[in-house]
């Protein structure tokens, strides 16, 4: 007997999108070309967190290789969803006539308020179904439909505290080479004004470099960087992480001898939220990372820091009162130093300069070069000559 004809359509929505907590309603459509005989059919909802990966190891004995190769399949799964409902009959009732022609059964079913949002990718997903199942006997179930649905889920960002209100700051000193051949340092800081971001705004960060290294800094990249942590329950406990860079802006760098600062805006694509709900299984982290690149065998620098991505962008500002000075580098690249601060490249404290008129720059004292300044703030506050 074949399988009868099977539609499932959703009531008002034809793509079959929904927020987790609303009502998924709709019909299941079949079509019989001869009687059916049925004790039940029921319709099915699911939803099921996968990842799967595999690993190839290469065997060996000493320095010939034996050309053994071993792959191992980790996987795991965490069931979301399992609801089960009759369109009619029951699992155990008596068995039913279904005259030729087009039957048509209604739906309901609120879905639950915690289900993440829906997910694809190369080693994870989480994905939501319908199935439509015909019982002919008590052992006997056909699976006769499927369709798909989406689920999004909100992530307001204002119900997570002031703590994603609050400025955030990153900051590293790199010494190149070791021992008599070790370099200057160079110093470099990153700074947003809060850790909370809804796609479609923008970062903007400060970047802040001071380079009284040998070694050049081409470039600086500012990465949104999705980070996807699995973990297997099959063979064994394993874990892996996956980071995706997922928006990318540039600038330039700062040479030897330099102090430099740059904001660069990094605009947030469409991304799914932070999710966290399903660790270990699964779990999606953010983090804004900045590299600066170096010229050479250098392994280039980078500091990094974790930004919570929402669906709901934040509405308040943080009471002055409960801001706090952001803590002071452990190596103040100004405290110590015979150089001020300026925008573009660094002199020794006791040479001045000033803008003309004209705009143009006047050259320095005491054989200063390379000079591209915008101002000088001095350590003791005084002012500039007229």
């Amino acid at each position: 007997m074949p399988d009868p004809e099977c539609h499932i359509r959703f009531d008002n929505n034809p793509y079959g999108v929904y927020l987790a907590g609303q009502t998924l309603a709709g019909q299941v459509e079949l079509r019989l070309t001869e009687i059916l005989s049925v004790i039940g059919i029921s319709l099915r909802l699911d939803g099921l967190t996968e990842i799967e990966w595999s690993e190839v190891i290469e065997s060996g004995t000493g320095h010939q290789p034996s050309g053994s190769r071993k792959t191992t399949r980790y996987h795991g799964q965490q069931t979301l969803l399992n609801s089960t409902s009759f369109l009619c009959g029951s699992s155990v009732g008596p068995v039913r006539d279904l005259a030729i022609g087009t039957h048509t059964y209604h739906f309901s079913c609120e879905l639950p308020a915690h289900l993440p949002t829906s997910f694809e990718g190369y080693h994870a997903r989480i994905r939501y179904t319908a199935k439509v199942s015909v019982h002919r006997t008590k052992a006997r179930v056909d699976s006769i439909g499927q369709a798909s649905f989406t689920v999004l889920r909100h992530l307001n960002l204002n119900e997570h505290g002031e703590v994603l209100l609050l400025p955030a700051k990153s900051e590293l000193t790199k010494v190149f080479c070791c021992g008599p051949c070790s370099s200057e340092p160079l110093y470099i800081s990153a700074q947003i004004a809060r850790c909370g971001y809804i796609p479609g705004q923008t970062i903007v960060m400060k970047i802040d470099a001071v380079n009284r290294s040998r070694t050049t800094v081409t470039e600086f990249r500012v990465k949104l960087v999705q980070k996807l942590c699995y973990s297997s329950q099959q063979p064994a406990v394993e874990t892996r992480t996956d980071a995706l860079v997922v928006a990318e802006s540039r600038c330039s760098g700062v040479t030897s001898g330099e102090v430099v600062k740059h904001q660069q805006n990094l605009l947030i694509p469409a991304v799914p939220p932070t999710y966290t709900d399903g660790a270990p299984i699964f779990s999606v982290n953010y983090e804004l990372e900045v590299e600066a690149r170096v010229t050479g065998p250098n392994i280039s620098p980078r500091l990094a820091m974790p930004i919570t991505i929402g669906t709901i962008a934040l509405e308040q500002a943080v009471p002055k009162e409960k801001l706090k000075p952001l803590t002071k580098p452990p190596w103040d690249p100004f405290s110590s130093q015979h150089y001020t601060d300026i925008i573009g490249t660094r002199i020794p404290i006791g040479n001045a300069v000033r803008r003309s008129q004209a705009g143009l720059e006047e050259q320095l004292p005491n054989g200063s070069n390379n000079v591209r300044l915008h101002y000088i703030v001095h350590r003791n506050g005084g002012e500039l000559p007229p």
